[in-house]
Parts: structure tokens; C-alpha cells; sequence
């Protein structure tokens, strides 16, 4: 069996935004003899005993030079120990180890999701030799390497709650608490439904110092209009038990600015509950009723209205289930990385 080299951000079960991560390392350990992990943080994991994960000391205060020594010196130690490179998300990891791989005869493979074309991604375009990403418009670079596969979502995970029902309007929203995630938009929305039954829970922290800034702003503007009864702000809470959140919930709000399939709307409908989205990417598998034009809070209370009027449709969890399923997603990943060997 082949051997695989990954390099990500973090590796850490509690961890929301990243979490997700984990189910993808125990997937990939079934398809290869050995996975070397580089990250840059380590936290708590309980891997098969056939991956390693050795972190590059941001976690221990390492400085940007420290790490991309020890990120050199670990690639070039292990060069027997892996076959191939899957580099996921970050592309600077591409661009500084790129040279290096292709001198050691190591095919580089790349996953990406995001709107944005920096110089770096061009940079790594040029390096890799296949690029995975989950949506056409999640990869806007155009590039011959480019393979759409869908999101990974593990619909084993994400389920429907099959033992109690919700309160019908309570609403959900889940992500970084950040100005492209629009979240000012539902606060004016909530104003206008003027329905103190219609109850917010917003799951994620802000990162950055910006972001913090504009929580702030957020949690200003929802005390002067009144609604502090009707929103709740929970924090991050590791991607493993979000489950259980979405399952409390009846209806998700997804005001994404990104453009491209996100992640948390498709362990929405994985989880069986009713979504309204205004990312341009949704409106290719989500009806009329559940898309909203982005930055209109009356037609995100009109969209509101709706769904706690409606039902939910089963066919948005069969859609993730054919197109973003995580064995799925997996096995294609797997089997390009392994085609080089044949």
C-alpha cells in the first residue's frame, strides 16, 4: 500500500473549525500502509496506530522561521516514509515544499476551497500536480488540474433527530464570527419579523482582532434594537457535537459571502433540518424558497416566514449523501493519490 505525507493547520478532535479534519485522517488510514501528519498545532487526537502526527511548534510558541525549518527538516527525514503529498487548504505549503517534492520524485496533490486567487495559489497551481476542491466555485482559478469532488461530510454523523421535533422557529446559524459571514443581516431580519418567538443560537467565536471588533458591534446593534431575549451566542463547540446542535434547531441560516459551498449548510441538511441560504453556490441544489438575495434582511424574514410555515424536504439530505458524502470523498481522494504507483 501506498504511504502519504499531509500537511494541514491543526489537528485537534475540540476543535470546531477544524475538527472535521479528524474524520478524514481515520479514512485515510484505511487506504494507506502509513500517514505522516505535519501540522502546524497539535491538540487532543485518538488516531489508528498507523498515523503519526508530528506538529511543526506553533502550539509550543515556535516562531514562522522555527516552524518552516523543522516543516524542512521533517520532509526531507521522511522522504522513504511517504509516496505522495496532500496538502489541505493552506497553499503556502505547496509553494515552499514544492521544489523539494518534485526533486524527490513525490507527486503532490492539493485540496482547496475558497474564492479567493491569491499569488500564492497561482504559485501553487504551478506545483501541484492534482487539485481536489468541493465546487466549481470553490476553486476560481482556472487549471486543467482542478477535480470537483464535493464537500466531505460524514452523513454517519450528521443526522436527522428521530426522537423529538424542535421548536418550530428556532433558528440556527454556525461559523466564525467575521464580516463575510453577514451576520448583521439576520439581526435586522429578526427585527423586522417583529415575533419575539423566533429565537436565535449563534455557534462560533470571533478569531481575529477585526473579527472580535465586529462581534462586538453585533451584540451592540442586537441591545439597541431589543433583541437580546431572542439571540443566544454559544461559542465554539467541537465539530463532533454540533450534531446535536443542529438537531435542536428547526431552521439554518447560511449568509456566507464566500461564493462557494459551505461546509456547515451541508451538515445542515445532512441533519434533516430546513435551510436558507444566500450563497450563489446553493441556489444549484436548494429551492426557490430557501434561497434568499444576499444582504436583503426582508427577503431573509419573508424566506424565515416560509419555512416555519413549511415541511422539511427529505431530498436535501439524499443530495449530500450523493454529492458530499465522506467515504465517497475519501475513496476518489485515495485512489488518484495511489494512481501513481501503478
Amino acid at each position: 500500500m501506498t504511504k502519504l505525507l499531509i500537511i494541514t493547520q491543526k489537528v485537534d478532535e475540540n476543535d470546531q473549525l477544524l475538527g472535521f479534519f479528524i474524520p478524514w485522517l481515520q479514512r485515510f488510514a484505511t487506504h494507506f500502509s502509513k500517514v505522516h501528519i505535519l501540522c502546524l498545532e497539535k491538540g487532543k487526537v485518538d488516531l489508528p496506530s498507523n498515523i503519526e502526527v508530528h506538529s511543526l511548534g506553533k502550539d509550543s510558541g515556535n516562531s514562522k522561521i522555527q516552524q518552516l525549518l523543522r516543516f524542512y527538516r521533517l520532509i526531507y527525514q521522511l522522504r522513504d516514509s511517504y509516496d505522495a503529498v496532500f496538502v489541505h487548504m493552506n497553499p503556502i505549503w505547496v509553494v515552499v515544499g514544492g521544489i523539494w517534492w518534485h526533486l524527490l520524485d513525490k507527486k503532490i496533490y492539493f485540496w482547496y476551497t475558497h474564492k479567493a486567487i491569491t499569488f500564492k495559489l497561482r504559485l501553487a497551481e504551478f506545483f501541484a500536480d492534482i487539485i481536489f476542491t468541493a465546487s466549481p466555485e470553490s476553486f476560481r482559478l482556472p487549471s486543467k488540474k482542478v477535480i470537483v469532488t464535493g464537500h466531505g461530510i460524514d452523513t454517519d454523523l450528521f443526522i436527522p433527530n428521530s426522537v423529538q421535533n424542535p421548536e418550530p422557529l428556532s433558528l440556527l446559524t454556525v461559523g466564525r464570527i467575521a464580516p463575510v459571514k453577514n451576520y448583521e443581516v439576520l439581526v435586522d431580519a429578526i427585527k423586522l419579523l417583529n415575533d419575539p418567538r423566533f429565537k436565535v443560537t449563534v455557534v462560533g467565536e470571533a478569531a481575529l482582532k477585526g473579527d472580535k471588533d465586529y462581534e462586538q458591534k453585533l451584540h451592540n446593534d442586537i441591545n439597541q434594537q431589543g433583541l437580546s431575549s431572542q439571540f443566544m451566542f454559544r461559542g465554539k463547540i467541537k465539530n463532533q457535537d454540533l450534531v446535536l446542535v443542529y438537531q435542536a434547531h428547526s431552521i439554518f441560516i447560511h449568509m456566507s459571502k464566500t461564493g462557494s459551498v459551505d461546509k456547515a449548510l451541508l451538515e445542515a441538511m445532512a441533519c434533516g433540518i430546513k435551510v436558507i441560504s444566500s450563497n450563489d453556490s446553493a441556489r444549484a441544489f436548494l429551492p426557490a424558497q430557501s434561497i434568499f438575495n444576499e444582504n436583503d434582511a426582508q427577503d431573509l424574514a419573508d424566506k424565515i416566514k416560509l419555512a416555519a410555515e413549511g415541511s422539511v424536504l427529505p431530498e436535501m439530505r439524499d443530495y449530500v449523501v450523493d454529492h458530499h458524502n465522506l467515504d465517497k470523498l475519501i475513496d476518489l481522494i485515495s485512489l488518484r493519490l495511489q494512481s501513481h504507483r501503478s
